[in-house]
């Protein structure tokens, strides 16, 4: 999969009026000097289409192939829920289990935080960033990115600990929450007795043949054929300019993860299997979580239910820095969408899923 390479563009049908279509999609990322995205479409285990756009490394020219590494941020977390799924699964874990019995210096205003609610998204725990980057907001990129360098998992929970209460009465609203998924990684150290990152690459990485996806962690491994992050910032005449941006954090299960398209077509189809769980284990994981009043979360376990009208589908976004990515699964035909870009452009790469889908899956 090429920038432009027409012959090695994968279409059902060679469907060249859908193939103009999808292109002008990203025709904006498609130019010289710019950063860009990876698209892949599958349907019932065929990839329909695959294609790079821009480019990723601006110093050396490389364009986006389908073996490009892009960070994934909260994309990662499907992963997360998966391998907490495969312990309960194996009786390791139990959805119920308080937080406390992994935690027990946690401190008591945690008290009711179950597994289930890191999940779901209603432990109603504090947000770590925030508390390491004050006034996140108003701040740049740069800015927040030295706020946060080099924090791992375990400083990112020992810093929340430090606060006084929750952010609200556990279970009683969905407030989404990257903290719950750095403590489901650290749940399945301390049950595995592994490195999360070895643990993932043991039990899903290696069984899938996805040789090159990593854990992020403090021995800074290096992403293969990185789709170096960019972000684009004015220059002294007010020009749009790209800036490298180099991934800051140590920290894992809400983000942490570096792929390629290549893998996760792997990830996308054991999704359609029971090579790692079973069917009817994985299928809760495409069901929205409730609060204390029964009201739905539309969130499952680690994906989105309720993001494209009408059909039956799970979704996730994920971005940090200059990284923003997008995947879509619809359930029962078997179509996904993933969209992975190294630069912060605009539309989303959410909003440019759904404009394929649209163009391929209008039925």
């Amino acid at each position: 999969m090429s920038a432009r390479g027409a012959d090695e563009i994968k279409v059902i049908d060679n469907q060249s009026v859908a193939v103009q279509q999808i292109d002008s999609i990203f025709a904006d990322m498609d130019v010289p000097g710019h950063p860009g995205a990876a698209l892949l479409v599958i349907e019932q285990g065929e990839v329909v289409y695959q294609r790079g756009y821009g480019l990723a490394n601006l110093e050396t020219n490389q364009p986006i192939t389908a073996d490009s590494s892009f960070y994934l941020a909260s994309v990662s977390k499907q992963f997360t829920a998966l391998v907490v799924m495969l312990l309960a699964e194996q009786g390791a874990l139990r959805y119920d289990d308080p937080l406390h019995k992994y935690f027990p210096q946690f401190p008591q205003w945690g008290a009711g935080v179950t597994v289930r609610h890191l999940i779901h998204h209603t432990s109603g725990l504090p947000e770590y960033f925030p508390l390491f980057s004050p006034n996140l907001e108003a701040k740049t990129v740069p800015e927040w990115t030295r706020d946060v360098q080099g924090i791992t998992s375990l400083a990112a929970v020992q810093r929340v600990m430090q606060e006084h209460s929750l952010l609200s009465p556990v279970g009683e609203k969905y407030l989404y929450c990257k903290t719950g998924y750095v403590l489901l990684s650290l749940i399945v150290e301390a049950i595995s007795g592994q490195p999360y990152a070895a643990f993932l690459k043991n039990r899903i990485f290696d069984p899938l043949g996805m040789k090159h996806t990593l854990v992020y962690d403090d021995s800074h491994p290096a992403p293969h054929k990185l789709a170096q992050g960019y972000i684009e910032q004015p220059d002294e005449f007010g020009h749009g300019k790209f800036l490298r941006w180099e991934y800051p954090l140590l920290t894992a299960g809400d983000g942490g993860m570096f792929s390629t398209l290549d893998d996760l077509f792997l990830w996308d189809q054991a999704l359609n299997t029971e090579k790692l769980v079973s069917a009817v284990a994985l299928q809760q994981a495409f069901i929205a979580g409730v609060t204390n009043d029964g009201t739905s979360t539309h969130y499952g376990f680690g994906w989105m239910t309720n993001v494209f009208e009408g059909k039956h589908h799970v979704a996730h976004g994920g971005s940090l820095g200059a990284y923003n990515n997008y995947v879509i699964r619809f359930l029962d035909t078997q179509r996904t969408i993933i969209v992975l870009t190294n630069y912060r452009g605009s539309p989303g790469p959410r909003i440019r899923a759904h404009q394929v889908a649209d163009v391929l899956f209008s039925d």
